[in-house]
């Protein structure tokens, strides 16, 4: 008869505190879950936690307390996130005074602010998604938007990891990084 030894955690392991998942998600519901959680044995284990978390142990009141955690697109200063385009500026100035319209409709019917997990502040771009947005219906743009949070979540968490020196680089995939880890040239392909 064999008795496994259950899984030790030693100091290899990674503890992520609730203040600093504070800063990547707004649900304190799911900060302090993921810490409770906390130390993980590897980028992959808090990844797969977090998803749980987020998508089976957590509510729509904490879904919700996350996306209204970002700021409005329409609070944003234009110029600070590079709304610049080659059009004149009588054009510009109208598809900003229509992305805050848009933004503060989407407000009023999603109950929480519209965001991007884009670096790319393109307002073609940002309108175009708004005029779409604003119109679905209020069920789907809330699972697209936790969805979207989610992807943000684990962003954060690869760099979070990233900084810890435990993975080399959040531009590298996961499979790929995976994939290195594992490869053994010794071992057959069957």
């Amino acid at each position: 008869m064999t008795i496994t030894q259950p899984c030790r955690k030693d100091s290899t392991w990674i503890t992520i505190e609730e203040r600093d998942l504070l800063e990547c998600c707004g649900s304190i519901k799911f900060a302090s879950e993921m810490a409770s959680t906390s130390p993980f044995s590897s980028l992959q284990h808090a990844l797969d936690v977090a998803s749980d978390i987020w998508y089976n142990k957590i509510n729509v009141h904490s879904w919700l307390i996350a996306l209204n955690a970002h700021n409005n697109i329409c609070e944003k200063s234009p110029s600070s996130h590079a709304f610049y385009t080659s059009a004149p500026s009588s054009a510009m100035d109208s598809s900003i005074e229509e992305i805050y319209a848009l933004s503060v409709q989407y407000l009023h019917r999603h109950e929480f602010s519209y965001f991007t997990i884009s670096s790319d502040w393109d307002a073609n771009v940002i309108l175009m998604d708004l005029k779409t947005s604003v119109k679905t219906k209020p069920s789907c743009e809330l699972e697209w938007a936790r969805r979207k949070q989610f992807i943000i979540i684990e962003q954060y968490i690869s760099k979070f990891f990233q900084k810890k020196g435990y993975i080399r680089s959040t531009t590298e995939s996961l499979e790929a990084q995976a994939a290195i880890k594992d490869f053994d040239l010794n071992k057959k392909p069957f």
